[in-house]
């Protein structure tokens, strides 16, 4: 198990940037996402584990992915 950060992507259409959402613990990204959603409560309403999303918006395990994904 590995502690990961948990980044959403930006979405120019609603002039959002790409944001840190916390981290979380487990052996893949979406388990450190599901340990996230067990300690956050506003993550945890707002996350999308079967498509990995937050808010409508994908997650990324790091800032650089995040961020270039409209660059």
């Amino acid at each position: 198990m590995k502690l990961m950060e948990i980044w959403c992507e930006g979405d120019p259409k609603r002039d959002l940037t790409a944001c840190h959402l916390g981290y979380g613990k487990g052996a893949s990204f979406a388990e450190a996402c599901e340990d996230l959603a067990s300690k956050n409560k506003y993550f945890s309403e707002h996350y999308n584990p079967y498509n990995m999303t937050y808010c409508g918006c994908k997650v990324f395990d790091n800032e650089a992915d995040a961020r270039d994904l409209y660059n």
